[in-house]
């Protein structure tokens, strides 16, 4: 969520707006809010609703549930472009399975969802626990499910016969539980000739195919793509859109920023809050940060909290849509889905799980009994999920148990992801003092406590209640809310140097909290400053940022430390630990970075960012052509210097092994050559080898001695392409 920062000059403090300020009201008579531009756009607040309903379905159902097959760990509903590769697995499976005269339009007619009862659908959604859901209104296949006049490429014209979208919306909102309803759209589509210039071909015998449906020529984003979402918006009225397929072309080229603004505007007049994903790309190139309401890592799930807004999606299996050939024991079991669930809302995520219906509109058993599952965790415990915001900290990290907090107001949640024996331990920073209350939910006797030689909070459990996951209420009368506090100071800093940032208080809670008191405590030699001793009282959703500057002595040696951040508010006293470690430099942050091309507008510099997550959605990832012939990826450092180490960090959505057996090099002299052999050999070059798969990170240690002003990473491999997330040049 993004707001304007208002100075204090009084108190040195910067004040941010509540995080539960409403959007500015528009009218007819009135200019629109939002404007199409990258900075209108990204100003729009994420809805309440979006960061409260935390559980969402996705929903991946069209032609591709007919033949619903891919290989084991790959998407059944890419059958139609895996189909179209020689000598994939796709391939092979259709050619025997239908013959090579069997088109992928064929399964368009056959798509009947004879059996679809979207009253039935709605009701598994509720049962489940979850809050909204999400359509894919067209995957990449180009068939809609919605009557479209734009292109008689849907379910109305074709196939079903039947609004698919129309009545599963219908039947949301006719329902009591009023769930939210939002669709997902690909902008780009595999095959389309107004899309790719070329027709669509057989993959067997190279012949031309029609393409079903689709209106013959025009300008494919003009006359077909934006008036296709434009039919969504208008005529449906949905709380989300999600986008997909945008990796295919720079923003410039979608041109969704009209579209959007007047779905933000749309919504201003009509009184309703609506998000949109950053797949619907209204900015090319590295981000400073992710564009519009929130992220979309897939199948991946943040390392810790990030404070501006995600949602991780995936499949109960590894598929989107029903994929037949995926075996029970793919499929998560219903306590991973419930970790899964407590883990991502702890880091400010929300989870949309995935369900891929068979073709007649029916819900796979195993799919639907796991939804069933969570839905009847989340309502004996689904006051530690819904409603509720993330803590100064997400897990208990280095203790005997695994635990997730969340907070509402005044109250923090600990969820223990494994029963914890009789006694379960938490951290010693907990708000906790001498009347503070402990209950598990579904039990709710007063459970004593205490703090053991580390001072760490030792609670006494009662008798095993419940599965999958146990929720700990923590409440101390008299408190209004608890603070959060985060730093933006950076995580590492080097001998002899100062590092400078803000430390961030927040009332996450809807109540006026107490002036707070503030104090730091640092290691032996160090020394550390904060702009203001004291926080003045602080509104429902307010925030202030405090300026703070940490020194570490000439000398100290290289390893974690840790600062004690200590805040009394009212009554509560509590101290939060701020880690941070000692390193040599990171010399590589910021400076000028090529690659051998650039794939799907990922460019080179994302690699030195200082963005570690490795999610491509959310910007982090560069990556080079594909197919690429030595691939390769180099930091210009600026000047000669001694170097240490190059620390890797490979991708975490997908894709990951391919960066494995490539060459770390360091030159005083720049690299002129893609060869990799002449490169490595060169002289006054270091080369260093790594056989195995880079993990987050991989550290390669450079030779002593080793000196360079250039840093090469490229591929041994002769025609993959190179994804990178980040590259730290030590020295």
């Amino acid at each position: 969520m993004r707001r304007k920062l208002l100075l204090v000059p009084a108190v040195g403090l910067l004040v941010i707006g509540s995080i539960f300020a409403t959007q500015p009201v528009a009218s007819a008579d009135t200019p629109p809010v939002y404007e199409p531009t990258v900075e209108s756009l990204n100003s729009h607040p994420v809805p309440q609703w979006f960061n409260d309903d935390k559980f969402g379905i996705f929903i991946h159902w069209g032609a591709y549930s007919v033949p619903a097959w891919g290989p084991r760990g790959s998407y059944a509903e890419w059958y139609g472009n895996y189909m179209n590769a020689g000598g994939s697995a796709t391939n092979a499976h259709h050619k025997a399975t239908y013959g090579q005269d069997f088109n992928y339009d064929a399964f368009l007619q056959q798509w009947k969802a004879e059996k679809f009862d979207p009253a039935d659908w709605v009701k598994l959604f509720k049962d489940a626990g979850a809050k909204y859901f999400v359509l894919t209104s067209k995957h990449h296949e180009g068939m809609a499910l919605w009557d479209s006049k734009s292109s008689g490429r849907d379910s109305v014209d074709l196939g079903p016969g039947r609004d698919l979208a129309k009545e599963l919306f219908d039947a949301a909102r006719k329902d009591e539980a009023k769930l939210k309803a939002g669709f997902y759209y690909s902008l780009y589509e595999w095959y389309n000739p107004a899309y790719t210039g070329r027709p669509a071909t057989n993959p067997y015998t190279g012949a031309e195919i029609p393409y079903t449906g689709a209106p013959g020529g025009g300008d494919y984003v003009k006359d077909y793509m934006l008036p296709q979402m434009r039919e969504l918006i208008d005529g449906y009225d949905p709380d989300i859109i999600w986008c997909d397929g945008q990796w295919e072309k720079p923003a410039s080229y979608w041109n969704t920023a009209g579209v959007i603004a007047d779905y933000y505007n749309k919504a201003l007049n009509s009184g309703k809050e609506v998000a949109v994903a950053n797949r619907c790309k209204i900015q090319s190139g590295n981000l400073d940060s992710p564009e519009l309401d929130f992220q979309t890592p897939e199948y991946t799930v943040k390392p810790d909290i990030d404070p501006v807004k995600w949602e991780s999606s995936r499949g109960i299996a590894h598929s989107y849509g029903y994929n037949q050939n995926e075996p029970e024991e793919d499929h998560l079991t219903s306590d991973q889905l419930v970790d899964s669930l407590v883990d991502i809302v702890s880091k400010n995520g929300n989870l949309l799980l995935d369900i891929g219906p068979k073709a007649d509109g029916t819900i796979p058993e195993i799919q639907r009994q796991r939804l069933l599952d969570i839905g009847a965790w989340l309502k004996a415990n689904g006051e530690a999920i819904y409603g509720t915001t993330y803590w100064n900290r997400a897990e208990e990290k280095g203790g005997p148990d695994d635990v997730r907090y969340t907070a509402k107001d005044a109250t923090l949640y600990a969820t223990a992801l494994k029963w914890p024996g009789e006694q379960l331990t938490l951290g010693a920073d907990l708000p906790v003092d001498h009347s503070t209350r402990i209950t598990m939910l579904g039990s709710g006797a007063r459970l004593s406590w205490s703090r053991d030689e580390q001072g760490r909070v030792v609670v006494n459990t009662p008798q095993e209640a419940g599965k999958h996951a146990y929720v700990f209420k923590i409440e101390t009368p008299g408190v209004r809310s608890l603070l959060r506090t985060s730093s933006s100071l950076a995580k590492e800093i080097a001998p002899g140097r100062t590092i400078s940032g803000e430390l961030t208080v927040t009332n996450p809670g809807k109540r006026h909290t107490p002036a707070t008191k503030l104090s730091l405590t640092v290691p032996q030699g160090w020394t550390a400053t904060l702009g203001a001793p004291r926080v003045r009282p602080l509104g429902p959703g307010e925030s202030v940022k405090v300026p703070i500057s940490v020194s570490a002595p000439e000398g100290v040696a290289p390893a974690p430390y840790t600062l004690g951040l200590y805040q009394r508010t009212g009554r509560m006293g509590t101290t939060t630990a701020l880690p941070l470690t000692v390193n040599r430099p990171n010399l590589s942050l910021g400076k000028p970075a090529t690659q051998k091309s650039t794939g799907y507008d990922a460019p080179a510099s994302r690699a030195v960012d200082g963005n570690t997550g490795g999610d491509w959605s959310a910007g982090s990832t560069t990556h080079t052509a594909e197919p690429e012939k030595q691939a390769w990826w180099q930091v210009d450092l600026g000047a000669s210097a001694r170097l240490d180490s190059v620390d890797v960090w490979n991708r975490l959505d997908c894709c990951a092994d391919r960066l494995k057996d490539f060459w770390v090099m360091a030159s005083d002299q720049p690299f002129t050559t893609d060869d990799l052999d002449q490169a490595r050999t060169a002289p006054g070059v270091t080369a260093v080898h790594v056989g195995e798969q880079a993990g987050s990170p991989s550290k390669v240690k450079l030779p002593e001695g080793t000196r360079g002003r250039y840093v090469r990473i490229q591929l041994a491999s002769p025609s993959n392409p190179l994804s990178l997330a980040e590259v730290q040049v030590r020295g």
